[in-house]
């Protein structure tokens, strides 16, 4: 039985591989990791470690221990925080444990982490792209102004989840969020019109073998509603935008529609929180890398079916004794839970 670590086990992404993983027809033995003993995700695994956090000088050191200990296979990663550390260190960490790290270069993970170098990517490989201006370059917030109308979007480059937007109206607000030092790019703002889309991109060996996009509608910077509606038109320019970057599995998408054309604003170098959804309209994006991976079956373009989903809450119950367990000891095997599913009318 082939063994999968992933982290982030209290993370959206984490917890959307790990639902990935547990739908899958192939049995895996899972080992979860995060920082928080109370982490959603540690009972979707098998066997759950408290690390700590990304930005601990003993971090990766801790994954490294787990990596060892349990002989893992496949180091999938469930938050963004996590990807430069990978990144840097993907072809030591594979070499000396023999274990698969998925996750893209150092320049790939540079360039999805900064949405002014996803930019300036995009118009210097010729794909569409957003105008854009840091608030420090004062000849490039003059040619945005001269070239576009407002209302502008004023963003983190390194931001995540719509947190740190501001919406420039006017010139008051543009003078205003150029006085002072920051790290905001300021880019014109794509009406949405024909909706935002996520799309979901599977590279290997630098061919994108398969995508699902999907139309969404946010709340609180996540996708809670999804939809589909036939083949989506753009997403053979996603794909080449994709294998261009130099993607090493999976990469996440994010654009609206300017003149017959997407413009993508945000690149995400790992799975996404929709990759459990993308499931649901018949594609689990993780088991497809793990097959193909493990050569049980090459990845190709799936079979998908139209519909929507939307998000709800679910719960699980925690007895005390496993909480105090893994709180105090750092680990836990056969992690148990009581799962409070919806029950849907009867059709």
């Amino acid at each position: 039985m082939k063994r999968i670590l992933v982290t982030g086990a209290g993370a959206l992404l984490g917890q959307g591989i790990l639902r990935s993983l547990q739908i899958s027809e192939n049995k895996y033995h899972i080992i979860t990791a995060d920082p928080d003993y109370r982490a959603q995700g540690h009972s979707l695994g098998d066997k759950a470690y408290l690390i700590p956090m990304a930005n601990d000088t003993q971090y990766l050191p801790a994954v490294e221990d787990i990596i060892q200990k349990e002989q893992v296979d496949v180091l999938l990663i469930g938050t963004d925080v996590e990807l430069p550390i990978f990144a840097e260190n993907k072809q030591r960490l594979e070499e000396q444990y023999n274990t698969k790290v998925i996750v893209s270069s150092v320049d790939v993970i540079n360039i999805a982490n900064d949405k002014w170098l996803t930019a300036e990517f995009l118009k210097e490989n010729g794909f569409p792209y957003p105008m854009s201006a840091m608030t420090t370059d004062k000849e490039a917030i003059e040619a945005l102004r001269n070239n576009c109308a407002f209302p502008f979007i004023a963003k983190p480059v390194d931001g995540a989840r719509s947190k740190g937007i501001k919406i420039i109206e006017n010139e008051q607000d543009l003078q205003e969020v150029c006085s002072y030092p920051n790290n905001l790019v300021v880019q014109e703002m794509i009406g949405e019109q024909e909706g935002e889309f996520t799309a979901g991109c599977m590279v290997v060996d630098g061919k994108c073998r398969a995508i699902v996009s999907l139309k969404r509608d946010l709340r609180d910077g996540n996708t809670y509603r999804a939809y589909r509606d036939g083949d989506n038109p753009y997403d053979t320019i996603i794909c080449s935008i994709a294998e261009k970057l130099g993607v090493e599995g999976p990469a996440n998408f994010q654009y609206r529609i300017k003149d017959g054309k997407p413009i993508v604003f945000e690149i995400n170098g790992r799975f996404s929180g929709t990759t459990p959804l993308r499931y649901m309209f018949g594609f689990n994006e993780v088991e497809a890398l793990l097959n193909h991976l493990f050569g049980v079956e090459e990845m190709t373009q799936p079979k998908l079916r139209d519909g929507a989903v939307f998000r709800t809450w679910s719960d699980i119950f925690v007895e005390p004794a496993q909480l105090n367990e893994l709180k105090e000891n750092g680990v836990l095997e056969n992690y148990s839970s009581q799962y409070f599913p919806f029950k849907n009318k009867p059709s």
